[in-house]
């Protein structure tokens, strides 16, 4: 899709009184973390921070806010989200650990 399009199209949508759908969320955080490139930021390693965390929400929506979406995808997209954020914090330095209970 032509990101001109996608911003547009998701104008349009954020436009309404109506409150977003997934589809739309998902659509925000997408053009959202496209945008990062055109911005200059103090710190360059944030930019993909944000963009993998715009991401993982993304996919969080669809996975789960989507009409018919099933409870049943919810281990694995909590397993990729985790899996994601990782590897962005990883590139930091840092890694996810479970918490020992």
């Amino acid at each position: 899709m032509d990101p001109s399009d996608l911003r547009t199209g998701l104008a349009e949508r954020l436009a309404k009184a109506e409150p977003i759908d997934a589809e739309t969320f998902n659509a925000a955080c997408f053009m959202l973390s496209r945008a990062l490139e055109d911005l200059e930021l103090t710190v360059p390693e944030a930019a993909p921070l944000v963009r993998r965390l715009l991401r993982v929400a993304g996919r969080v929506i669809i996975d789960t806010g989507e009409t018919g979406a099933s409870q049943d995808v919810w281990p694995n997209t909590r397993e990729t989200a985790l899996q994601w954020i990782d590897e962005a914090l990883r590139a930091l330095g840092y890694e996810i650990e479970p918490r020992v209970s």
